[in-house]
């Protein structure tokens, strides 16, 4: 009898040993599945992250209107703008280099359409104008009242560089069209940037410059005479997703956003008509 209890005792112990070991392993198998779990929403949860910001590479000359811009965007959507400033030909040359980012505006539809012939664009919205005009230091020390002054002897000029920006471009055109060379015989500097040609005007280095209305209407020590409309060289500002973009949804949603009524009103506070919709 003795004999057969310890047995039964055995017995028992040993489906207990089972039973405890059957546990443990379920245990271990539920913890790593949770554990896979929450390895997988941390990896979802930072590619959301990642898709929740945006490269947009502008032209210098719409730094003010874009910056707020993007805040303004940032609060209404939470998704970061992160921006790349310089004259278009530098910006077309790092997209084309890096192949990263996702929208590109520029201050001419030249820009865009050289970034289109090379692939680098989906089609454009049409945002604002840029309205050259003659900028000249406070107090206008050389005179000039035309364009045809800026061809005086004698007369610094300092322009945009025409293989760089588009207020270059622009200065070229309107030379072209007006027949007015001795602009050009004139030129003391070109710069990379409109903004370089505000600085040269403040500084007093040049008597005259073929600016943009927006930025020398917000320049102190800069004053404007204005270009007649038929020997003008008017720019539309377009806006564009790239095709390097990994997430042309939100690069869609930025370039609406900007050239939405809100985004053209912002543009307009700073001195850019905005392009009338359709």
């Amino acid at each position: 009898m003795e004999k057969f209890t310890k047995f039964i005792c055995s017995i028992a112990t040993l489906f207990l040993l089972l039973t405890v070991s059957a546990c443990t392993s379920g245990s271990s198998t539920g913890s790593q599945t949770e554990g896979n779990q929450q390895t997988e929403e941390i990896q979802l949860a930072d590619a959301s992250t990642e898709e929740t910001s945006l490269l947009v590479y502008s032209g210098a000359g719409l730094k003010k209107p874009m910056a707020e811009i993007g805040e303004m965007f940032e609060d209404e959507t939470g998704i970061m703008v992160e921006y790349i400033f310089g004259g278009s030909a530098q910006l077309l040359s790092q997209i084309e280099i890096s192949g990263k980012g996702d929208v590109f505006i520029s201050g001419s539809m030249d820009s865009y359409n050289s970034a289109d012939n090379k692939g680098l664009v989906l089609p454009c919205l049409q945002v604002a104008y840029h309205v050259p005009v003659i900028g000249v230091p406070e107090g206008n020390p050389a005179n000039i009242q035309s364009l045809e002054d800026m061809t005086k002897q004698g007369v610094k000029i300092v322009l945009g560089d025409e293989k760089a920006n588009a207020v270059g471009k622009a200065a070229q055109r309107i030379i072209t069209k007006t027949g007015l060379t001795g602009i050009n015989d004139n030129v003391v500097a070109k710069t990379a940037t409109v903004n370089e040609l505000a600085i040269h005007l403040e500084m007093e280095d040049a008597d005259a410059s073929i600016i943009t209305k927006d930025l020398a209407s917000h320049m102190e020590g800069i004053e404007i005479i204005e270009i007649p409309v038929e020997l003008n060289s008017i720019e539309i500002i377009p806006v564009c997703t790239l095709t390097s973009s990994e997430n042309t949804g939100v690069s869609n949603e930025f370039i609406e956003f900007v050239s939405s009524g809100k985004g053209k009103a912002i543009f307009e506070k700073y001195g850019f008509p905005a392009v009338e919709n359709d």
